[in-house]
């Protein structure tokens, strides 16, 4: 029998369940939420971690600073213990992983966190944005014959500011991709240094010539946290940094406007920076009415499916998080509007999509009480088609017959949506009651069936206990994985990205056990939209 929307419902809502049989961090929720202490505990020992083994420290290397996205923790201290995928945006885990040490800084004062962003991380990614010009060259593609060619929107222009390549590296890791192809040039067009002589190792030793809008946004969410820390400085040091990230800011957004177009999470942290009234004009107006009305994956697969058409489980939370920055960015300069608060319409978006985006896996586990904070592995599909899961999860249709993997990218990337989703129920009373009648829908009633008071309850479980969770599965593992579960090198793999979301969620939720909102901390300074 097929798990129900109702019975689904109600699993969502429940705190207390019978405990299901497998490893302890399964069940390590039911201790109850983390509390102030164990959660700082928590983070530090996340932060020290990614510093130890992750971190590239040569004090002579132009990488100095730089995160490496993946540790293989079975071959630690070789030459191959960091992997590089050559089009998988590996230089966005470092982005988000420094936008987290921002959040860790603000919500516990604790130095480590500043001393890691400003000495190590946040100098490196000013290198790459700030002279991109000087680092890098279109002029010669060692990639193999048959490699892919990077388009406009990807391809280096000679000569730019702003661009931050898929990798860049002196030899410090092996690709992932020529590994598996046992091939010794690059799949993606690159400039690699060791081309034409021996590299049977394949150790990556050059740079990518390709980028994405979508690391760009990653850096464009670290470039604005960052920014705003700074800003207000007095110390001499942190106002020539200021100086450096509103340039980097503005290299940002002038590469994407030359191989895109207006980003908003490219274009927010730039009028921020530049006090650019004419560039925050073109970021997305945070109070437009349509954010009352339910529109995601999650009522796009149930509710607003094509008969016989696939719709995809997110992978990540990164458009989530995108449209709350930038949001809250715009808000600030909004007309009538003191400059921390957060909008209404985006407040419900928050709140509806960290509430219902986890729906979906708990629909395709029909044999399991999923704990909370555990979702998808991004790299392998899930899926919806008539409003039901193309398989489930007691069909053991994942690798090798057995349950799909799950990973450590959207769970906690949700973790940290649920902290600002508590933050605006306790800023809006009242709120997920008041959407019925600002929204145009004429039946809300199967995307709005639960009261405020158990979204509530179910947020808090999601993000409190889903840090529990996440302890128990480091604690186990000795490392955050990228997946548990897929068989191949990506459980081994120790991945920056599911530190960084999970340093956040915690910093969102010591914001809630204090009482505290995110878009307060940050002290957005007011730059009014220009006239139209």
């Amino acid at each position: 029998m097929r798990t129900s929307l109702v019975a689904v419902a109600v699993a969502l809502l429940q705190v207390s369940v019978v405990a299901a049989e497998g490893p302890g961090w399964e069940t390590a929720w039911k201790k109850g939420p983390m509390g102030a202490e164990e959660t700082k505990a928590f983070m530090k020992r996340l932060a020290q971690f990614v510093f130890d083994n992750h971190l590239k420290k040569a004090p002579n290397s132009l990488q100095r600073g730089m995160v490496y996205e993946y540790m293989d923790t079975t071959r630690k201290g070789e030459f191959d213990q960091f992997v590089q995928g050559e089009a998988l945006d590996t230089m966005h885990d470092g982005a988000w992983f420094a936008a987290a040490l921002v959040n860790a800084y603000r919500t516990t004062g604790d130095a480590f966190y500043k001393e890691f962003l400003t000495q190590w991380i946040l100098p490196f990614y000013l290198k790459m944005l700030n002279h991109s010009d000087e680092l890098f060259s279109a002029k010669r593609n060692d990639a193999r014959p048959d490699a892919h060619k990077w388009g406009k929107e990807w391809l280096f222009q000679e000569g730019e500011k702003g661009f931050v390549p898929y990798f860049w590296d002196t030899g410090g890791s092996v690709s992932y991709e020529r590994r598996q192809s046992k091939k010794p040039l690059g799949v993606y067009q690159c400039v690699d240094n060791l081309a034409g002589k021996p590299n049977p190792n394949h150790l990556l030793d050059g740079y990518s010539l390709g980028s994405s809008n979508h690391m760009a946004q990653d850096l464009g969410v670290m470039l604005q946290l960052a920014w705003l820390l700074f800003k207000d400085s007095k110390a001499e040091e942190d106002k020539e940094l200021t100086a450096k990230i509103a340039k980097a800011a503005k290299n940002l957004h002038e590469c994407r406007m030359r191989h895109h177009g207006p980003i908003p999470m490219c274009v927010a942290p730039a009028a921020l920076a530049l006090n650019d009234p004419e560039l925050m004009k073109r970021v997305p107006d945070p109070d437009n009415k349509a954010l009352w009305n339910p529109n995601n994956h999650y009522t796009r697969a149930l509710y607003d499916f094509e008969t016989g058409k696939q719709y995809s489980f997110p992978g990540f939370a990164d458009d989530q998080q995108y449209t709350y920055y930038h949001g809250i960015a715009r808000a600030a300069g909004t007309a009538s509007r003191r400059a921390v608060e957060l909008p209404k319409p985006l407040a419900f978006k928050t709140i509806y999509d960290a509430y219902t985006h986890p729906i979906l896996f708990r629909l395709y586990c029909d044999d399991w009480e999923v704990p909370p904070g555990i979702n998808v592995f991004d790299l392998f599909p899930y899926r919806m088609v008539d409003g039901k899961p193309t398989d489930y999860r007691s069909e053991r249709k994942g690798p090798h017959k057995s349950v799909k993997p799950l990973g450590s990218r959207f769970g906690p990337q949700n973790m940290i949506v649920c902290g600002w989703a508590l933050q605006a129920l306790k800023a809006y009373p009242g709120i997920w009651d008041e959407r019925l009648k600002h929204a145009t829908r004429k039946d809300l009633r199967p995307y709005l069936a639960n009261s405020e008071a158990e979204v509530k309850a179910w947020l808090e479980r999601e993000l409190g206990c889903g840090l529990r969770t996440w302890e128990a599965v480091f604690n186990e593992k000795g490392y955050i994985p990228t997946s548990i579960g897929s068989t191949y090198d990506w459980d081994k793999y120790s991945d920056t990205g599911g530190y960084a979301h999970l340093l956040s969620a915690a910093a969102q939720w010591l914001l809630v056990l204090e009482g505290k909102s995110d878009w307060e901390m940050h002290g957005i300074p007011a730059v009014p939209p220009a006239s139209k």
